[in-house]
């Protein structure tokens, strides 16, 4: 999650509709002005240019994929605190969604576990 919640923020009750299982076992979890490496691997979630990540690794060697807007070029400091810890669920689970980016959405499931789960995966009331 970043750190430049709204206030206002509610939670949603969500079910799964569609398996998804988290790619990175240790991933990245980056602070507001932590210089990252920043690599030249973009990636538009569902080609999506709104919705553009970018391969970052931090200094204890941590990686992930960042949303770009959270990176200030040139300098690649962090301009937010941002987790890149995704959840694995399963379909027919319920879990609460508390914040969207980039068509995703942060994610807390019955075993109080969160991460980010793709938006398609899901539906929220």
């Amino acid at each position: 999650m970043n750190s430049k919640s709204t206030p206002n923020q509610t939670t949603k009750t969500c079910r799964v509709i569609k398996d998804h299982q988290a790619a990175y076992p240790d991933p990245l979890h980056m602070y507001a002005g932590e210089t990252l490496l920043v690599s030249e691997k973009e990636y538009p979630w569902n080609d999506n240019p709104d919705w553009t990540f970018v391969w970052c690794t931090n200094q204890q060697g941590k990686s992930g994929w960042v949303p770009k807007k959270y990176i200030e070029q040139p300098g690649a400091q962090a301009l937010y605190e941002y987790n890149c810890l995704e959840l694995s669920v399963t379909v027919g689970e319920e879990v609460a969604g508390v914040q969207e980016e980039c068509g995703w959405i942060w994610c807390t499931n019955q075993q109080g576990k969160s991460g980010w789960v793709p938006l398609e995966n899901i539906e929220c009331a």
